[in-house]
Protein backbone atom coordinates (compact mmCIF):
# COMPACT_ATOMS: atom_id res chain seq x y z
CA UNK A 1 0.00 0.00 0.00
CA UNK A 2 1.03 3.61 -0.72
CA UNK A 3 2.70 5.45 2.29
CA UNK A 4 2.25 8.88 3.36
CA UNK A 5 5.25 9.85 1.44
CA UNK A 6 4.55 7.89 -1.63
CA UNK A 7 2.18 8.66 -4.78
CA UNK A 8 0.93 6.76 -7.37
CA UNK A 9 2.81 8.37 -10.13
CA UNK A 10 6.19 7.57 -8.30
CA UNK A 11 8.43 4.51 -8.93
CA UNK A 12 8.89 2.86 -12.88
CA UNK A 13 5.38 2.54 -13.63
CA UNK A 14 2.97 6.24 -13.38
CA UNK A 15 -0.86 5.21 -13.14
CA UNK A 16 -3.97 7.58 -13.47
CA UNK A 17 -5.86 9.04 -10.76
CA UNK A 18 -8.69 6.13 -11.10
CA UNK A 19 -5.95 2.85 -11.77
CA UNK A 20 -4.36 4.30 -8.35
CA UNK A 21 -7.70 4.57 -6.24
CA UNK A 22 -8.77 1.18 -7.30
CA UNK A 23 -5.73 -0.04 -6.56
CA UNK A 24 -5.88 1.27 -3.11
CA UNK A 25 -9.57 0.31 -2.74
CA UNK A 26 -8.34 -3.25 -3.55
CA UNK A 27 -5.43 -3.47 -0.73
CA UNK A 28 -7.73 -1.83 1.51
CA UNK A 29 -10.51 -3.78 1.28
CA UNK A 30 -8.66 -7.21 0.30
CA UNK A 31 -10.90 -7.84 -2.75
CA UNK A 32 -9.34 -8.66 -6.14
CA UNK A 33 -10.88 -6.86 -8.89
CA UNK A 34 -13.09 -4.21 -7.35
CA UNK A 35 -12.81 -2.64 -10.69
CA UNK A 36 -15.33 -4.62 -12.25
CA UNK A 37 -17.73 -4.04 -8.75
CA UNK A 38 -17.23 -0.55 -9.30
CA UNK A 39 -18.30 -0.55 -12.99
CA UNK A 40 -21.47 -3.11 -12.57
CA UNK A 41 -21.99 -0.23 -9.44
CA UNK A 42 -22.20 2.81 -11.66
CA UNK A 43 -23.77 0.73 -14.32
CA UNK A 44 -26.53 0.67 -11.88
CA UNK A 45 -26.44 4.14 -10.52
CA UNK A 46 -26.68 4.39 -14.43
CA UNK A 47 -29.75 2.43 -14.77
CA UNK A 48 -31.51 3.82 -11.66
CA UNK A 49 -30.85 7.85 -12.50
CA UNK A 50 -34.05 8.26 -13.86
CA UNK A 51 -36.61 6.85 -11.52
CA UNK A 52 -34.37 8.84 -8.80
CA UNK A 53 -34.96 12.47 -11.34
CA UNK A 54 -38.66 11.39 -11.15
CA UNK A 55 -39.64 11.17 -7.32
CA UNK A 56 -36.60 13.17 -5.92
CA UNK A 57 -37.92 16.62 -8.58
CA UNK A 58 -41.53 16.35 -6.49
CA UNK A 59 -39.62 15.45 -2.97
CA UNK A 60 -38.07 18.65 -3.35
CA UNK A 61 -40.57 20.69 -4.12
CA UNK A 62 -42.75 19.85 -1.79
CA UNK A 63 -40.49 20.43 0.76
CA UNK A 64 -39.48 23.76 -0.64
CA UNK A 65 -43.22 24.79 -0.52
CA UNK A 66 -43.17 23.72 3.42
CA UNK A 67 -39.92 25.17 4.26
CA UNK A 68 -41.53 28.69 2.62
CA UNK A 69 -44.36 28.54 4.65
CA UNK A 70 -42.36 27.45 7.99
CA UNK A 71 -39.87 30.61 7.65
CA UNK A 72 -43.28 32.56 6.34
CA UNK A 73 -44.35 31.43 10.21
CA UNK A 74 -41.44 32.25 12.09
CA UNK A 75 -40.78 35.16 10.12
CA UNK A 76 -44.08 36.56 11.02
CA UNK A 77 -43.64 35.59 14.81
CA UNK A 78 -40.29 36.94 14.87
CA UNK A 79 -41.31 40.29 13.49
CA UNK A 80 -45.03 41.21 15.03
CA UNK A 81 -43.39 44.21 17.11
CA UNK A 82 -41.12 45.37 14.45
CA UNK A 83 -44.69 45.20 12.10
CA UNK A 84 -46.26 47.56 14.43
CA UNK A 85 -43.32 50.44 13.76
CA UNK A 86 -42.56 49.80 10.28
CA UNK A 87 -44.15 50.39 6.96
CA UNK A 88 -44.20 46.84 6.05
CA UNK A 89 -41.64 44.22 7.37
CA UNK A 90 -42.50 41.41 4.82
CA UNK A 91 -39.71 42.55 2.68
CA UNK A 92 -37.66 40.68 4.06
CA UNK A 93 -39.61 37.33 3.49
CA UNK A 94 -40.26 38.32 0.03
CA UNK A 95 -36.91 38.61 -0.86
CA UNK A 96 -35.71 35.38 0.72
CA UNK A 97 -38.57 33.56 -0.81
CA UNK A 98 -38.17 34.81 -4.11
CA UNK A 99 -34.71 34.01 -4.35
CA UNK A 100 -35.01 30.68 -3.53
CA UNK A 101 -37.74 29.90 -5.60
CA UNK A 102 -35.41 32.03 -8.32
CA UNK A 103 -32.36 29.41 -7.20
CA UNK A 104 -34.33 26.33 -7.38
CA UNK A 105 -35.93 27.60 -11.19
CA UNK A 106 -32.73 28.47 -12.13
CA UNK A 107 -30.52 25.39 -11.53
CA UNK A 108 -32.93 22.72 -11.53
CA UNK A 109 -35.38 23.66 -14.12
CA UNK A 110 -32.74 26.07 -16.16
CA UNK A 111 -36.12 28.88 -16.25
CA UNK A 112 -35.75 31.96 -17.72
CA UNK A 113 -37.86 34.88 -18.07
CA UNK A 114 -37.74 36.95 -21.12
CA UNK A 115 -40.27 39.85 -21.90
CA UNK A 116 -40.40 41.50 -19.07
CA UNK A 117 -40.17 44.99 -20.49
CA UNK A 118 -43.37 44.24 -22.35
CA UNK A 119 -45.06 43.59 -19.07
CA UNK A 120 -46.88 47.27 -18.66
CA UNK A 121 -46.37 49.94 -15.59
CA UNK A 122 -49.75 49.88 -14.54
CA UNK A 123 -52.01 46.97 -14.11
CA UNK A 124 -51.31 43.78 -16.47
CA UNK A 125 -52.50 40.42 -17.25
CA UNK A 126 -50.80 37.47 -17.66
CA UNK A 127 -52.48 34.43 -18.54
CA UNK A 128 -50.40 31.40 -17.93
CA UNK A 129 -51.30 27.60 -18.59
CA UNK A 130 -50.57 25.38 -15.26
CA UNK A 131 -50.43 21.77 -14.96
CA UNK A 132 -50.78 19.76 -11.99
CA UNK A 133 -49.28 22.24 -9.53
CA UNK A 134 -48.55 26.05 -10.41
CA UNK A 135 -44.68 25.52 -10.24
CA UNK A 136 -44.32 28.11 -12.73
CA UNK A 137 -46.15 30.62 -11.80
CA UNK A 138 -43.88 30.40 -8.45
CA UNK A 139 -40.74 30.39 -10.84
CA UNK A 140 -42.55 33.66 -12.89
CA UNK A 141 -43.47 35.72 -9.81
CA UNK A 142 -40.19 34.98 -7.79
CA UNK A 143 -38.27 36.33 -10.92
CA UNK A 144 -40.44 39.39 -11.44
CA UNK A 145 -40.37 40.35 -8.15
CA UNK A 146 -36.22 40.21 -8.19
CA UNK A 147 -36.24 41.70 -11.59
CA UNK A 148 -38.89 44.57 -11.38
CA UNK A 149 -39.87 44.11 -7.38
CA UNK A 150 -43.24 43.63 -8.85
CA UNK A 151 -45.81 41.47 -6.96
CA UNK A 152 -48.55 39.80 -8.91
CA UNK A 153 -51.68 38.45 -7.56
CA UNK A 154 -53.47 35.30 -8.95
CA UNK A 155 -57.00 34.51 -10.29
CA UNK A 156 -57.78 30.83 -9.60
CA UNK A 157 -60.23 28.29 -8.76
CA UNK A 158 -61.68 27.33 -6.05
CA UNK A 159 -59.73 23.98 -6.33
CA UNK A 160 -56.40 25.63 -5.65
CA UNK A 161 -56.97 26.44 -2.27
CA UNK A 162 -58.05 23.43 -1.09
CA UNK A 163 -54.06 22.08 -1.95
CA UNK A 164 -52.86 21.64 1.11
CA UNK A 165 -50.16 24.43 2.49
Amino acid sequence: MTGGNESCTAGPTSMSYLTCLTYILEEWTGVEDIGDYLSYAFYILWLLFPLVVVFVLPGVIIILSYVSILWLHIYKRKNEIKEAYSHDAWIGAREVLATIWDGHGRLWHGYELHGVENIPQGPGLVVFYHGATPIDYIYFSARLHIMRKRRCRVVADHFVFRLPG
